[in-house]
């Protein structure tokens, strides 16, 4: 599977997208018609979105939601009540959806990885926004982060602790261990697009190279006999 392959297969047209998200929350959202509520949805998402990431959703007010959107004061009110309730949606939208396409994915080390990676370059300003915000959230809702960080790294770690039962991965490190030094390598691409860009590297290429460096230290059973000899 490439990145086109699962493009073909799991993007979503930006409509069918909102459309998931208004069905999601439709029991909060006063706005009942869900044609024009999808509309509106979408605009004021990628405006929080654009507002973010120049002067960040801590410091962002909903006055200025609103005119970034021209929609009124009592037109946003219909969909969201104030900045924690539209973190949350963003927060849980996402990870509704990711666990969605992985529970659709099979479930092989490379296909979860290379799944992770794709859909973080679908929806790269929702990942981008909620692990850029994670660290305003309140205590509860961090919480609720928390549990959407573990959604990867728990499949992960059942993957990896079946290799090692199988003897197809090494047993030196805690499945657990390894799946927390897996993520942030898979943050990388989407947190910093502008590098992979700047070296004309493609996401597939990205994707390789991360397969590549996982596979070794997984499948080589002196790794960490090796790496222990130079610190002798």
């Amino acid at each position: 599977m490439n990145y086109q392959q699962f493009c073909n297969k799991h993007k979503p047209k930006q409509s069918e997208l909102f459309a998931a998200f208004y069905d999601l929350f439709a029991k909060t959202i006063e706005i009942k018609n869900r044609k024009i509520a999808i509309e509106k949805l979408q605009i004021i998402i990628k405006a929080t979105f654009k507002l973010s990431a120049t002067q960040s959703f801590a410091s962002m007010t909903l006055r200025q939601l609103a005119d970034e959107t021209h929609l009124s004061m009592g037109c946003l009110y219909a969909y969201i009540k104030n900045k924690q309730q539209l973190s949350l949606y963003i927060h849980q939208f996402l990870n509704f959806y990711a666990e969605k396409v992985l529970n659709n994915s099979p479930n092989t080390l490379n296909d979860i990885i290379k799944t992770h990676i794709y859909l973080s370059e679908i929806l790269q300003p929702w990942f981008f926004f909620c692990f850029m915000e994670s660290k305003n959230l309140s205590k509860d809702m961090r919480k609720f982060a928390i549990k959407s960080e573990l959604l990867m790294e728990n499949k992960l770690v059942t993957i990896i602790a079946n290799g090692q039962k199988m003897g197809i991965y090494n047993a030196l490190l805690a499945p657990e261990t390894i799946a927390a030094h897996i993520k942030p390598l898979l943050h990388d691409w989407y947190l910093k697009r502008w590098k992979y860009r700047q070296r004309k590297i493609s996401i597939d290429e990205f994707c390789l190279s991360t397969l590549t460096f996982i596979s070794r230290g997984l499948t080589s059973p002196d790794s960490l006999t090796e790496h222990n000899k130079y610190d002798e």
